[in-house]
């Protein structure tokens, strides 16, 4: 080998530039990620498809192939059969309409191809027919799925496809709020549509649903004592009254009034689906560094008021909290560990803390003398073995108080005893 074939790695550099010059110019931020170990290790099933896979990357796994020939295909044909029509006598119309239809789709997929893929933060190793044609499957069979549920037929169907009624819309409409309806029944969506288009997947749709509106709550948030911020039990017997907060928005919307000694929660259901909810937003937050980390947030606090079962009692007796576990250690068990893997904590952003005002006044609140002590009162052992009932109250207080009768007569007899 002569000394001239050997590239020296300026050369090299300089071809692989070369190379990219040809891609987009404008930077695509990667949404959709793989999860990592630390926090995939905390609960694996969690971030599972459990029927149905969508995208590259549980694409061709042995336990989804059977749904994914047997369901998806068998929705793609019914997604084009009711659009093109079923009248055999127009059968090779149907045939070319049909033909027509799929390639005027696969033309468009085409054509977000590379954003399609810039979309994920690893290199997709599929040819483009292969990409396109998962792309196109899973499209069409999420489009099938949700007209389905709005039972939308004929020219509305087409209305759909040609782009003049957004999909976006039906998803947010249909899926979106009803994931959310299951997740905080008293709450509601408040989010335009307006300000979710540009979302790049179900889950960031979602997440940008919940945050909207929220950013006129952001402070900085200077000190806080973490580690001895109370729990609920701790809140309850400073004399702060839990509410099932019903009017505002959606389940992140936390106030208190310090005035009135009032902290108002929506309400939370607690069951499998919604933890695993939770737990692919938090990784969604922890690996999309650019987006807003409020629901990182809104489990950290959740995680500072229930400490133990003692803690979701009191949450749940508001009606907070909605449990379909089958114990309260076990919610105060999945709240311990929502936020935490096995490295650090997880993190958000104290400059953007949207909990910043509701955290201060509480802290505020507590550091009042006179409201330590009704914690400390609420706390002791004559308050928690004797003061627990009304009937005993009663009684106890009328013990003592002829106790300290006897108590007087006896003095004034041994006074007037020693005057004699």
């Amino acid at each position: 080998m002569e000394i001239q074939d050997i590239e020296d790695p300026p050369m090299i550099l300089a071809k692989k530039l070369k190379a990219a010059s040809g891609e987009p110019k404008g930077y695509i931020q990667a949404t959709i990620f793989r999860v990592p170990d630390n926090i995939r290790t905390t609960s694996a099933d969690s971030f599972e498809p459990k029927i149905v896979s969508l995208g590259p990357y549980h694409h061709g796994k042995l336990r989804f192939r059977a749904f994914d020939e047997r369901i998806k295909l068998s929705y793609a044909n019914n997604f084009f059969r009711r659009i093109v029509g079923k009248d055999a006598n127009l059968e090779q119309h149907v045939i070319e309409r049909f033909r027509d239809l799929a390639q005027g789709i696969f033309e468009k997929f085409k054509n977000l191809e590379i954003a399609s893929r810039s979309a994920y933060s690893e290199e997709i190793s599929m040819t483009s027919a292969e990409f396109l044609e998962m792309m196109m499957l899973d499209c069409v069979f999420m489009a099938e799925f949700l007209l389905l549920q709005r039972n939308i037929h004929g020219t509305e169907m087409e209305g759909y496809l040609a782009g003049s009624f957004p999909l976006i819309k039906l998803i947010y409409r249909d899926c979106i709020r009803q994931i959310h309806l299951n997740l905080s029944p008293t709450s509601t969506l408040t989010a335009d549509i307006l300000e979710l288009e540009t979302s790049g997947h179900l889950l960031h749709l979602f997440h940008s649903s919940l945050v909207a509106g929220l950013q006129e709550k952001e402070w900085r948030l200077y000190t806080v004592d973490f580690p001895s911020f109370p729990n609920a039990e701790m809140l309850q017997a400073m004399r702060i009254q839990f509410t099932n907060r019903t009017h505002g928005g959606n389940f992140l919307d936390i106030t208190f009034d310090e005035n009135r000694r009032s902290m108002g929660i929506p309400q939370l259901v607690i069951n499998d689906d919604n933890i695993s909810l939770l737990r692919n937003l938090v990784a969604f937050e922890q690996q999309c560094h650019w987006v807003r980390k409020y629901i990182s947030t809104y489990v950290w606090f959740m995680d500072c008021l229930i400490n133990t079962d003692k803690d979701v009692a009191v949450l749940r007796r508001h009606k907070i909290i909605v449990s379909r576990l089958r114990s309260d250690e076990e919610v105060a068990h999945i709240f311990n560990k929502l936020r935490r893997t096995d490295a650090l904590v997880v993190d958000f952003d104290l400059d953007n803390f949207y909990l910043a005002e509701v955290i201060t006044h509480v802290g505020s609140y507590c550091r009042n003398k006179s409201n330590r002590l009704w914690a400390l009162w609420n706390f002791s052992w004559l308050r928690q073995n004797y003061f627990k009932n009304r009937w005993v109250t009663i009684g106890v207080t009328a013990v003592v108080f002829f106790n300290l009768l006897t108590l007087v007569q006896t003095v004034y007899a041994i006074l007037s005893y020693a005057k004699q």
